[in-house]
């Protein structure tokens, strides 16, 4: 039995070196699969060499549900109304971030056969809403429920946006960026690679432009006389145009 599993590891092995020796870049004369993570989440593709200097991809990328927590402001202290005094410090409001990405790229290998050094380009596609926002305040849902005549009067402030909440205490929104975003990379590794199985690493960023907050599929107006808020959402949607990219990828040729 021994014997037999050694045989088929040399025989497995002198194949591969074989595949590899035989194996020379043309124009889309060979054929990758790739299994990728990183901060674009779980990612699968495809791809084609295009002589020792070009190789071009397309893949899918999965982004699981990630939460982002934070308590923002509300544009209201205290409201006296008659015998009752309401008071409203904070709206705890939750981010999350679940998407699915497609992207298109072409690496180029500066020193072509003899280094897998790598430079990419290329775009990412994907829906514009990157952010799905949620939070609750049960101070202010006691005021809409006992003072109906204020419902939505009172927003939470999110960077520069007011973003109302309804009659249950609830703020609801999203953040969108464009949907069709710009991307460059470099870093080291091939798509198809000579042998059979490979590694590749690289690093990136997406040109998302600047976030915007959504609100029942409207875009909010930005109230420039609102202070920004200082929670971890807000600094997020100001701050935060560039996505960066890190992947980790494992690499196979198929043809």
């Amino acid at each position: 039995m021994k014997k037999s599993i050694l045989v088929c590891v040399v025989a497995l092995l002198g194949f591969a070196q074989a595949s590899a020796q035989d194996y020379e870049r043309g124009i889309f004369n060979h054929l990758g699969a790739n299994l990728s993570v990183g901060t674009e989440g779980i990612s699968i593709g495809v791809a084609a060499p295009c002589t020792d200097y070009l190789e071009f991809g397309l893949g899918v990328n999965f982004m699981p549900g990630i939460k982002i927590k934070g308590d923002v402001n509300i544009n209201a202290g205290t409201i006296p109304i008659g015998p009752d005094t309401y008071t409203f410090d904070k709206l705890k409001l939750e981010g999350s971030m679940s998407r699915t990405t497609f992207d298109f790229k072409v690496s180029a290998y500066p020193f072509g056969a003899s280094n897998a050094f790598f430079l990419t380009a290329g775009l990412s596609f994907g829906g514009k809403e990157i952010v799905k926002l949620s939070g609750h305040n049960d101070e202010v849902a006691r005021l809409y429920r006992e003072h109906p005549e204020y419902t939505g009067v009172i927003s939470a402030v999110v960077d520069e946006y007011d973003i109302k909440i309804d009659r249950q205490g609830n703020a609801e929104g999203d953040i969108r960026v464009n949907a069709v975003r710009p991307y460059v990379g470099l870093g080291y590794g091939r798509l198809v690679p000579k042998n059979r199985v490979g590694f590749r690493v690289e690093l990136g960023c997406q040109f998302m432009g600047h976030m915007k907050v959504y609100q029942n599929g409207q875009q909010l107006d930005v109230d420039k006389a609102i202070k920004k808020g200082d929670d971890d959402i807000s600094k997020l949607i100001d701050k935060l145009t560039v996505y960066p990219v890190l992947k980790f990828t494992l690499t196979g040729r198929i043809l």
